[in-house]
């Protein structure tokens, strides 16, 4: 795990963003610079006072003598916001903004402090009188199950069963950063201008407009370096706070959230598996179990996020029957959030485990299995498994003796195999994307989406785009996220942002406001042999062009502009990734170290194709804090993308180069890269740990006494990245 000076700057300075290069070397700014000195004066604090109970009721809070204090502003309750909403509408039991009349759990919000200094918000925070009921601690309650079931049950006796049980408990998302940030209120237009971590959703702004009762034209955000950036529930309750404190105290404010007092992981999963399978022909035939999802005390979008997993845990193989069944349990702790992408695939090491178990007792080769059962249904997992196959056949481990003494065994070494797919059977999720293009009198260009949480990746791909179908340079290009209710469609909804969708309705955009620079090519310059050269029109004839700067102050710019709405959609891509993960355990002091994990990634024509690394990085950077973090809150490591091997490489399957410019492409981009490479990763690094200790692993994360058992505790460190928060 130790990485070289020299390695750790070749990695880190040719894949990562200048911000975080600045943050390395120092230069950078972090939260508390934000939220201090770097602030105007007369920014006030919020305190964010929470329930010391797991289950208990009040009446009132009494905020008379806090209000005594010195520089207190305002105490706000639940009474006091215009509309006290929910975070999840889709749930019987979501959270408030502030609890009224209960609470369910430690921490559930209760009341803001905002003052002038953190000093009084103590103050004031100690004088709160709260009638506190405490009830007895909640139990767990059991609120929906869900089956999924495919094919048809063999009733063939001489198959055979390997299973097993498992625990996958709610994770801590560490981070460099807490969720923080600050809002500007302008009392001349009374508008907010959010800065915070990431860009205002749309759903957000709307909802935020419902629980001020304020138009949504008055709330803006400017995109920041500020916090953890993981949005989702956590997000939201940092600018409700914000807004509902600027709001009341008409100052802008600032609001800095703990990391002790939220869980920002992930929903726990638990349950028992079973894979039967034919010795004789070596055919998976049977996946049976159960799965159950802690979602804490917020259900939120549970059901949607348990049928996925449901739909995934068979990974890439095709059984001739699935039988599962799923049930979301909640219990009174900290409301969880399913982590990237709802968890879909967080199960698939159990899977993948049991494969390997299936080909040990076969005798076979664990790649070779996995080949001989693989769906038929995908073409891009064909040219995973055979690149996989390629790329790994020359590497066959040598088995160790274990007959040797431990102290003549350097390294008790592992390889393991993990590998997941994802391709979307529904258009049910996909929401109309709206894309409009404007020509500048300065001859640039604006790309406005109805989608304001596109990262700048994404930003980057469309200006390709459109700059490779009005034939000029991407830089003339600027993308801005705007309201859905700033476009024609009157519907509401979040356009979630998929990249192929929005890449698809800008090529569309595109290709309007190409027809009409060249009509008004072909009215000014007087002739119809009219084209889109070099950022200009050009007169094929008569060798002669008008830039479009140009073009703008001779022809209205009333005209030059388009926009296409996107109602219907091929389905995207679909991905699917194969890792190798290498391992060794020290035979003394039982420390493991990751020495590899290689990626083979079908991502289809992914036009943001630089991005794959650092989504390799990212996936391998989770699955190690995610196997080897303590279970313990306060233990929790801080990993980056630096704290994985030494050698991370990523071996996408490479596509045809299409030119777009002239027909829009089949394909514009996989869905599911971020969760099939995370899952991947995690589940060729259980199988290699599985390789090298003989042992299923049926926790994660995993214990100490699981990685060396003869060893205490305390003089075991399982990774030597691990330090303090």
């Amino acid at each position: 795990m130790s990485i070289s000076d020299s390695a750790y700057i070749r990695r880190f300075f040719s894949l990562y963003s200048q911000e975080e290069k600045d943050k390395i070397r120092g230069l950078a700014f972090y939260p508390t610079d934000y939220l201090c000195a770097l602030l105007p004066a007369d920014v006030a604090h919020v305190k964010v006072v929470r329930s010391p109970h797991p289950g208990a009721t009040f009446s009132k809070i009494d905020s008379k003598e806090a209000m005594k204090v010195e520089g207190v502003l305002r105490v706000i309750t639940a009474h006091d916001i215009p509309q006290n909403a929910s975070f999840g509408a889709r749930a019987k039991k979501s959270q408030l903004i502030l609890a009224e009349k209960e609470v369910r759990y430690v921490g559930e919000p209760i009341a803001l402090i905002v003052a002038e200094s953190q000093d009084a918000l103590e103050k004031a925070k100690d004088l709160l009188v709260i009638d506190w009921k405490p009830a007895p601690l909640p139990q767990e309650e059991e609120v929906r199950s869900v089956k999924f079931e495919l094919g048809k049950a063999s009733n063939a006796e001489d198959l055979q069963l390997v299973e097993t049980t498992f625990e996958f408990p709610s994770l801590q998302a560490r981070y460099l950063e807490a969720e923080s940030g600050w809002v500007e209120f302008k009392e001349k237009d009374e508008s907010f201008n959010f800065h915070i971590g990431a860009l205002l959703s749309e759903s957000q702004r709307m909802w935020l407009s419902q629980v001020l009762g304020v138009s949504h034209e008055k709330l803006q955000a400017k995109e920041s370096h500020l916090g953890g950036q993981f949005g989702g529930r956590q997000q939201r309750e940092l600018i409700a706070f914000l807004a509902i404190a600027a709001h009341l105290t008409r100052r802008s404010v600032r609001l800095h959230l703990h990391q002790e007092t939220q869980d920002i992981g992930s929903y726990g999963y638990a349950g028992k598996l079973g894979i039967r399978y034919d010795p004789e022909s070596h055919r998976l035939v049977e996946l049976r179990g159960e799965l159950r999802l802690d979602v804490g005390s917020y259900e939120g979008n549970a059901e949607l996020a348990l049928q996925k997993a449901l739909e995934h845990v068979a990974g890439i193989y095709k059984f001739r029957y699935v039988g599962l069944e799923g049930k979301i349990i909640l219990t009174p702790t900290h409301p969880r959030r399913a982590l990237k992408g709802e968890g879909l695939t967080a199960v698939t090491w159990v899977t993948e485990q049991l494969v390997e178990e299936i080909a040990k007792k076969l005798e076979v080769k664990p790649l070779e299995l996995r080949i001989e059962n693989q769906r038929e249904d995908f073409s891009g997992l064909d040219q995973v498994l055979e690149q996989v196959e390629r790329y790994e056949r020359p590497f066959e481990l040598v088995p160790i003796d274990r007959n040797r003494p431990l102290w003549d065994e350097k390294f008790i070494a592992g390889r393991g195999y993990g590998f997941q797919m994802f391709q979307p059977t529904t258009l049910k999720e996909f929401d109309y994307s709206e894309v409009s293009i404007d020509l500048q009198p300065s001859g640039s260009f604006v790309i406005r989406t109805s989608n304001l949480t596109l990262d700048l990746r994404v930003k980057s791909a469309l200006c390709e785009i459109a700059a490779t179908v009005l034939k000029t340079h991407p830089k003339a290009f600027t993308v801005e996220g705007k309201m859905r209710l700033d476009f024609d469609k009157p519907a509401r909804r979040e356009t979630y942002p998929e990249f192929y969708y929005m890449a698809q309705a800008t090529w569309h955009a595109a290709q309007l406001l190409k027809e009409r620079l060249i009509a008004a090519g072909q009215k000014v310059l007087g002739t119809p042999h009219v084209i889109l050269k070099d950022g200009a029109v050009a007169d094929q004839q008569a060798n002669r062009k008008m830039g479009y700067r140009e073009l703008g102050f001779t022809h209205s710019l009333h005209d030059l502009k388009a926009s296409y709405i996107l109602k219907g959609a091929e389905r995207p891509h679909g991905c699917a990734a194969g890792a190798v993960s290498r391992v060794s355990f020290h035979p003394l002091t039982g420390e493991v170290r990751v020495e590899s994990v290689k990626v083979i990634l079908d991502a289809g024509p992914v036009l943001y194709g630089k991005g794959l690394e650092i989504e390799v990085d990212s996936a391998v950077s989770w699955a190690m804090a995610t196997l080897f973090s303590s279970g313990n809150r306060e233990e929790q490591p801080i990993p980056t993308p630096l704290d994985g091997p030494e050698e991370v490489t990523v071996l996408p399957i490479e596509y045809k180069v299409q030119d777009y410019s002239e027909e829009q492409p089949e394909l514009f981009g996989a869905r599911g890269i971020a969760d099939v490479v995370m899952s991947a990763v995690l589940a060729s690094l259980v199988n290699a740990i599985h390789d090298a200790k003989g042992v299923v692993l049926d926790k994660i994360p995993m214990s100490l006494e699981f990685m060396y058992p003869n060893r205490r505790k305390s003089t075991v460190h399982t990774l030597n990245f691990k330090r303090n928060q």
